[in-house]
């Protein structure tokens, strides 16, 4: 778990991923859950996914919205979606991951439509 959270702290999103059965693992874990195996590697999860559902809301008098976004390894995550206008921000659009951490021991992921 070390691992995934160094690749967090450097803007890297990772997971761990099974040598014997190719399974992605999410969330990360040194024991594959499929197969049971501890033969695991870390893998770079790529950047892109679609916004499966979201919601806006007001942090302080700003307004934000966060959603769950699927990734094309079929990891979900939720995350705060960026963009300058709301109304572009539709359940099924294309989204990107843009930015990813840990700030005051809290994970993030930021993502922008594209």
């Amino acid at each position: 778990m070390q691992k995934f959270i160094e690749s967090l702290k450097a803007g890297k999103l990772t997971t761990s991923k099974c040598l014997s059965c190719k399974n992605i693992i999410w969330p990360p874990s040194n024991v594959c859950p499929k197969c049971l195996s501890d033969s695991i590697e870390w893998v770079e999860v790529g950047s892109t996914g679609k916004l499966l559902d979201f919601s806006e809301s007001l942090m302080g008098n700003k307004p934000v919205i966060f959603g769950i976004v699927e990734l094309d390894e079929n990891i979900r995550v939720l995350g705060r979606i960026i963009c300058n206008d709301s109304s572009e921000v539709k359940k099924g659009i294309d989204v990107k991951l843009v930015k990813c951490g840990i700030e005051n021991n809290d994970v993030y992921y930021e993502f922008q439509p594209i």
